[in-house]
């Protein structure tokens, strides 16, 4: 899913793709990917099989890479267009399974107590990944090709898959404890969960949209091209997520984890701004702190959505915070972005700090959320039917 902004920067630079195209392209991804991440909660809540879940969610991601590959080999035009649209679709279904499964088996496996640090380390090898990843699609792209690239990580998705299957096969999340019986999305949605859903769409929407066009701002503005320095650029920014995840992880076990996603919200805002209007060293340091607070919204929202989950909905819970609050804010934001530039790129500098005034009121919102109970109730179950 991180290759998403290189793939739609390849479009618009290499294929002719139109800004507007290109955000379609952004926000389908994560509209699919929330649509069928309630879905896919429901499933693993009833199913408790997160392992081969998960494996099969990254099999997708794969298969739109792929699809990718052949589209820019094969296509043109509208037919190009069209495709690209089919495999964002396949990429944002299997992007829906990954943080609501990978929360569920470590909030079982590690408890309330230390489930944030277990989160952070986990956000943090992922963080590693996705520095390497600009870096290692330079590479891939002058061995293979720009279109090659795409087949080369989606061949290296499919084997993920398969490896995932077979290691975490057996691996299982919370399974409800009265019978089968799973919790409905209006049994998950209390008042603070809804308002921790409403936090992160608004963080996802200011914090991601900025995300999803800072390929694009760096070729059009910066003057990068697609090559090594995009690359490099693009591993600065993910790198200090790989100290930042793991840092605040602990800190939400240890302190008020509303008042943490409040105080990332605001630093990922700063950072932009300061990045925004100056250039040389010092933008590259605001770059990589804009990522090390950005990039936190996997351990501090999956650690609140368990203090507000009751058992027997834990990955749903898990899926309406991620999917429909972080994914549907992902799928806002580039809409947004699309707005303020009025089809000028130029503009993108000031439509960033528009959307880094929008991160802090998600701050605002997430300390107005009521704190969390000390201990956890499990919802009543449902009456039998008929």
């Amino acid at each position: 899913m991180f290759l998403l902004p290189l793939i739609v920067d390849v479009l618009g630079k290499l294929y002719g793709a139109s800004f507007v195209e290109v955000s379609i392209l952004l926000s389908l991804f994560y509209l699919s990917s929330g649509a069928s991440s309630v879905l896919v909660g429901r499933t693993a809540d009833r199913t408790g099989e997160t392992g081969k879940l998960m494996a099969a969610g990254i099999g997708f991601l794969g298969a739109g890479l792929i699809g990718f590959y052949a589209a820019m080999i094969y296509l043109g035009g509208g037919d190009l267009f069209g495709a690209a649209m089919a495999c964002d679709l396949a990429m944002g279904f299997g992007s829906s399974f990954y943080h609501p499964l990978g929360g569920s088996i470590l909030q079982s496996s590690f408890g309330r107590e230390s489930s944030g640090r277990a989160l952070g380390l986990n956000g943090g090898m992922g963080s590693v990944g996705r520095t390497l990843y600009p870096t290692l699609y330079v590479v891939a792209a002058a061995a293979f090709t720009v279109p090659g690239s795409m087949a080369f990580f989606g061949l290296f998705g499919i084997a993920a898959a398969m490896l995932i299957w077979a290691g975490l096969g057996s691996a299982k999340g919370r399974r409800p404890k009265v019978g089968r019986n799973v919790l409905s999305v209006r049994g998950a949605l209390t008042g603070p969960m809804l308002m921790l859903v409403a936090v992160s769409f608004v963080r996802f929407a200011a914090l991601g949209g900025i995300a999803a066009y800072i390929p694009t701002f760096l070729t059009q503005e910066r003057g990068l091209g697609l090559g090594a320095s995009l690359g490099l650029t693009m591993s600065v920014l993910y790198a200090s997520a790989i100290v930042g995840q793991p840092i605040f992880g602990r800190l939400v076990d240890r302190f008020d984890g509303r008042l943490v996603l409040a105080v990332t919200a605001v630093g990922a805002s700063a950072s932009m701004v300061g990045y925004v209007n100056t250039g040389g060293f010092v933008s590259i340091v605001m770059l990589s702190l804009f990522g090390f607070f950005a990039y936190t919204g996997f351990p501090l929202l999956m650690s609140l959505a368990a203090d507000y989950a009751p058992e027997n909905g834990s990955t749903l819970s898990n899926s309406l915070v991620w999917g429909v609050g972080a994914t549907g804010g992902n799928a806002v934001g580039p809409l947004i972005i699309n707005a303020l530039i009025l089809d000028s790129y130029g503009r993108l500098g000031l439509s960033f700090e528009y959307m880094a005034a929008l991160a802090v009121a998600s701050a605002v919102g997430a300390y107005l959320i009521p704190r969390p109970a000390a201990g956890k109730v499990e919802a009543p179950p449902r009456p039998p039917q008929g």
